[in-house]
């Protein structure tokens, strides 16, 4: 007897369906990228990613100050934001631009290391405090993935 797939396996699916095609494209474009490639809107794809940090890490500012649970969200979005610019600085530097590649290594790593640290220390104190206030609670969280994977009564 076979079960109908639930919110879970669809997902789960479609995260693999999705890993395998991105892994085909990333293959295909490492091999037909140009090694050298001038790109004419360098300066705004540079200042948008900026933008888009500073955005994002006055979202996380205010969550915080007003103690929003939302404010996981824009941690880890920052420390994503954070690590995808200190990628491209790294990998796009000229060898003369040393200074860069150390800013990134030295501030933004470093930085995106603590977003993810303070949006672990949130979901892990909500999660706690859920459990604490009523053991019921903690099932809610997974209602979501389906009546077996929620934790067992007691």
């Amino acid at each position: 007897m076979s079960r109908a797939p639930s919110t879970r396996d669809t997902l789960l699916s479609t995260f693999a369906v999705v890993a395998v095609a991105e892994t085909a494209w990333t293959v295909y474009l490492g091999v037909s990228l140009p090694r050298h490639y001038v790109a004419n809107h360098w300066d705004l794809a540079w200042v948008g990613m900026d933008a888009a940090q500073v955005a994002v890490l006055l979202l996380a500012a205010w969550a915080a100050w007003r103690r929003r649970a939302v404010l996981i969200v824009f941690a880890c979005a920052s420390g994503t934001l954070l690590l995808v610019d200190a990628w491209f600085d790294v990998t796009t530097a000229r060898y003369s631009d040393v200074d860069q590649s150390l800013w990134s290594l030295v501030v933004e790593l470093p930085l995106a290391a603590m977003m993810f640290w303070v949006a672990r220390r949130i979901y892990l104190r909500l999660v706690s405090a859920s459990v604490t206030e009523d053991r019921r609670s903690r099932a809610t969280l997974h209602s979501g993935w389906g009546t077996r994977d929620a934790p067992p009564e007691d």
